[in-house]
């Protein structure tokens, strides 16, 4: 099975994950050394950390840089890599106007888009600012869902933003720390309703959270079956990713 990996930190010198050249490479070699074969970057995108256009211009310059760099390294290391551009954002009311103006990208140009929120944020909130980002023609897809309080509390939450259009993402991370706890339960509650769209590895390090899904994937398999584990995987992933639909 080739994995798809549609939210992760590995590009260098950019935010808060690989800190250098050498560790987005040392990423990159661990990733395909997972099995993963489909890499889309979304470095973070917060707008309130930006003053000004020009940080901002500053900021994609960067993130253009190390791309190309990781596109130049895995042609010639790893051919059989493909990999994409996209952005975590954090939410914000006027996501279209940044998406528009090239401060932030949706994934792999498509009109799917990786948001992430405040972790406190109530639910009335978070389905309503997924309905304002359809209503704009844009697909959110909810990052790590597995780490907001109002999901966790009730997970049927989920059934509805999936009713609305949204699609959700969890951390491959998180699922191979399975145990007792109420983030346990919320993610097996998930997983065997088919609730989860996608899990990505949100690599940040290579000692901390290194870009690996294989494990987490045995773990969906043996507790959902093997089709929807390919599905959440790699296979979801690299419809979004070539502007297909789920």
């Amino acid at each position: 099975m080739n994995f798809a990996d549609l939210h992760c930190h590995i590009l260098g010198c950019v935010d808060d994950g690989a800190r250098d050249e050498k560790e987005m490479k040392e990423m990159l070699d661990i990733a395909y050394g997972d099995g993963i074969r489909t890499i889309c970057f979304t470095p973070h995108f917060k707008l309130y950390e930006f003053s000004s256009v020009g940080e901002i211009s500053s900021y994609n310059e960067r993130i253009s840089e190390s791309f190309d760099t990781a596109k130049e390294y895995v042609s010639g290391k790893y051919p059989d890599m493909h990999l994409f551009l996209g952005s975590e954002i954090m939410y914000h009311h006027d996501i279209s106007g940044s998406l528009s103006s090239s401060f932030c990208k949706s994934m792999a140009g498509t009109p799917f888009v990786l948001v992430e929120f405040d972790t406190n944020i109530s639910f009335f909130d978070m389905r309503f600012a997924s309905s304002a980002l359809l209503r704009n023609g844009l697909r959110p897809i909810i990052a790590h869902v597995e780490r907001y309080g109002c999901l966790i509390k009730n997970p049927k939450r989920l059934a509805e933003l999936k009713d609305l259009g949204a699609l959700i993402q969890v951390n491959a991370s998180r699922i191979k720390k399975f145990a007792f706890g109420k983030v346990a339960g919320f993610l097996k509650y998930a997983l065997k309703r088919s609730l989860v769209d996608f899990i990505a590895t949100d690599a940040h390090r290579v000692s901390s959270s290194p870009p690996e899904i294989a494990r987490a994937y045995g773990i969906v398999k043996k507790l959902c079956g093997v089709d929807y584990a390919n599905k959440i995987c790699c296979e979801n992933a690299e419809k979004i990713l070539n502007n297909g639909n789920i």
